[in-house]
């Protein structure tokens, strides 16, 4: 309880810092060089430092939220409804074809998201379709197996059997008996793997599988950052504490509080 109250107000001030720099980062222009001011370190005109073009970090960092952080919420988003949609049929169907799908995914579910993203970059080219498409094309495995497993353990509870006494159709029986218990730890699974999908994000970014230059993407920032990491280690340190301080916002989001009842 007491690491609880602590972490609070901690979570509000670091929630307040990441706002403020935000903003202040969108006020200024990602994309303006100043030749005369490259690699230069914090200062009141930078407070992030410049690039090795005398573009301004802070105004880059805040212009790249949008762009890490949207690919991350876009592929989850696609994940959970492929997931939910697929775990469905299969938690609800049953039969041959559910347990071929369930192997499908079960071996599927093994393959690293980065080696995928790795082979969609090749065949598609760098960008952020490719990267999106890359995350969701296993993204959505680990929502599939777990609504199937949840939908399959409910469906013989009495108030699914009522429903399709009274007449409901299958679909109906879903939508308003099964799903909407389900969907809660659906949430509950969302939340916690979106702080993994963003550090993915930054990695295939780094790897230079994400929007090209002169994008200030998170990951492409760190890949930038790599020559000057002696004379201007201020590039490395400003996004890899961006993609970090979100991660520990959501991670402190995702946590519950189990009581004994």
């Amino acid at each position: 309880m007491i690491a609880q109250l602590t972490a609070r107000p901690v979570r509000a001030g670091l929630s307040a810092l990441v706002l403020a720099v935000l903003v202040a980062g969108w006020l200024r222009n990602p994309l303006r060089t100043d030749m005369a001011a490259v690699l230069d370190g914090p200062s009141a005109q930078h407070p992030l430092g410049t690039d090795e073009l005398g573009r301004d970090v802070l105004a880059r960092l805040a212009h790249g939220a949008p762009l890490t952080l949207g690919a991350a919420g876009a592929a989850l988003l696609l994940s959970v409804l492929i997931g939910v949609f697929v775990g469905g049929l299969t938690g609800r169907s049953g039969g041959r074809i559910a347990v071929l799908v369930r192997g499908l995914i079960d071996v599927a579910v093994a393959l690293p998201p980065v080696l995928v993203a790795i082979i969609a970059g090749l065949i598609g080219g760098p960008g952020r379709i490719t990267l999106v498409f890359a995350l969701v094309s296993v993204g959505w495995l680990p929502f599939a197996r777990q609504v199937d497993a949840q939908v399959a353990a409910v469906r013989g509870e009495p108030w699914v059997r009522a429903h399709e006494a009274l007449g409901a159709s299958p679909v109906r029986v879903l939508r308003v008996s099964v799903l909407p218990a389900v969907l809660p730890a659906v949430g509950a699974l969302a939340v916690v793997r979106l702080p993994a999908l963003i550090n993915t994000v930054a990695a295939l970014g780094f790897l230079g599988l994400g929007p090209p230059p002169p994008s200030p993407e998170w990951g492409a920032m760190l890949a930038e950052s790599v020559d000057h990491l002696e004379t201007a280690p201020w590039l490395l340190l400003a996004p890899l504490l961006a993609v970090l301080a979100v991660q520990t916002l959501l991670a402190g989001t995702g946590r519950t509080d189990h009581r004994p009842t």
